[in-house]
């Protein structure tokens, strides 16, 4: 079954193409397998390990707890002596640090660090330049609040997050752990989202028509905004697997090339412009700072995807990841993984635990793992023939499932039938002429 580069790859009879419809991919996923493995009614993610957001950070807490009384275990085991002794080793190299240490001003905003050369962590930030980005996203936070809610409200509520913001750049200068920075993100939308809750005087305000949910809404994008360049992609691990996955991408783009089961129907002009369509929404999400942009990006894709798939049959949620998977191959959009480790740390935990977009958002987590871990075994296919195709080496054969798909068979057929027509209009043009010419020689 496999040929080489530039060979005919035209199935010879009915047994080839029976062969080729065998290997296609059926990838089926229930609506029970996207819930949190707590079964907490939520939507889980494979990234917190199935779990949905408020139950991955119960496990966390758990986790630390049980590090940290090994840690103190640990401690507790030394002997009296030994700890006695290492103590008055740190006593002597204080006392000589200290006497060879210059001495630094007080209230002059810089830190002892490098000889009190360098200002300090919360100096750099507070006085850094914001950039575009950051200060229109000031500007319409701030404009929705004074537009929206009382001045005592909106003032305190702007106060609280401003000085979140700063908390959270301010750590992440001080080299604190994406994880922790995200921790301490949710527990600030969890209070602020506690204390306007339980505002009688804002709530009982007949003025006030803006409801909770948008007012978080607002905070979470200037969080994002704010702090993008400090939590999106903030580490060299984060970039190197961000590579690694489309290369991934890049390596199985075949794949899409008849050997993934969709119900989609590539013989209707509309079918191939929806899912352009929803390759291009995916693409976009990168372009966007805020987590709930980001998603609004993957609905809107999720949408057409579903229109793409009525355009043959009525549409079932079974048939959504498949194409999902065929449209995240087909467009290999910039920095995915990061982008989804980014909504999952930040975003409010109401959007991805539940709701249309943690239902998208918990398929597309879904299918980032099932390309990861796409091999010869799921594709049913010899070892050797995966490997060559996705080196490169040599390319799948035609069969009447991939060239249904591929876009250039498609452009190409589309030209043959304007050439037809052509031809035709020509023949009927030039049957016009012969009937003029008859008619003047007479």
């Amino acid at each position: 079954m496999i040929s080489d580069k530039g060979g005919k790859n035209t199935p010879t009879n009915a047994d080839d193409i029976t062969t080729m419809s065998d290997k296609r991919l059926r990838v089926q996923i229930t609506e029970e397998d996207l819930l949190c493995a707590n079964r907490c009614g939520f939507y889980g993610n494979p990234q917190w390990k199935g779990r949905c957001s408020k139950c991955w950070q119960a496990y966390q807490i758990q986790e630390k707890k049980s590090q940290d009384f090994a840690k103190n275990r640990e401690l507790l085991s030394f002997d009296k002596s030994d700890s006695r002794r290492r103590q008055s080793t740190e006593s002597r190299t204080y006392k000589i640090k200290a006497m060879l240490r210059k001495p630094s001003g007080t209230g002059d905003g810089y830190s002892n660090t490098a000889g009190g050369l360098l200002p300090s962590v919360s100096d750099s930030t507070r006085y850094r330049e914001l950039s575009e980005e950051s200060r229109n996203g000031c500007d319409r936070f701030d404009e929705f609040m004074r537009k929206s809610l009382p001045q005592t409200s909106a003032s305190e509520i702007s106060r609280q997050t401003h000085h979140a913001v700063d908390k959270i750049i301010e750590n992440a200068y001080g080299q604190v752990s994406m994880d922790d920075l995200s921790g301490m993100v949710q527990r600030f939308y969890q209070t602020l989202s506690d204390k306007i809750r339980h505002n009688s005087t804002l709530l009982n305000d007949t003025s006030v028509y803006v409801t909770l949910e948008e007012i978080m809404a607002e905070i979470e994008e200037f969080v994002c905004v704010r702090t993008y360049n400090k939590l999106f992609c903030a580490s060299s691990d984060e970039e190197a697997a961000d590579l690694q996955l489309q290369d991934r991408i890049r390596s199985l783009h075949w794949v899409t090339g008849g050997f993934l089961e969709t119900t989609l129907d590539f013989s209707h002009q509309a079918v191939r412009d929806k899912i352009d369509e929803a390759i291009t929404e995916m693409i976009d999400m990168n372009s966007h700072r805020s987590a709930g942009k980001k998603l609004r990006c993957l609905v809107r894709c999720s949408k057409l995807i579903f229109e793409a798939l009525k355009e043959r049959a009525p549409a079932s949620a079974d048939e959504y990841l498949p194409v999902l998977i065929y449209v995240i191959l087909r467009g290999n959009p910039p920095l995915i993984q990061s982008n989804v480790t980014f909504i999952s740390r930040f975003a409010l935990p109401s959007r991805v635990m539940s709701g249309e977009s943690g239902y998208y958002f918990t398929n597309l987590s879904c299918a980032l793992q099932f390309i990861q871990n796409m091999n010869a075994e799921s594709l049913k296919m010899p070892k050797d023939e995966f490997e060559a195709y996705t080196s490169g080496r040599q390319v799948p054969p035609l069969n009447e499932k991939n060239c249904g798909c591929n876009q250039a068979l498609h452009v190409m057929d589309k030209s043959l039938s304007d050439i037809r027509s052509l031809v035709e209009e020509q023949k009927k043009l030039l049957g016009r002429i012969t009937c003029f010419h008859e008619q003047i020689e007479k």
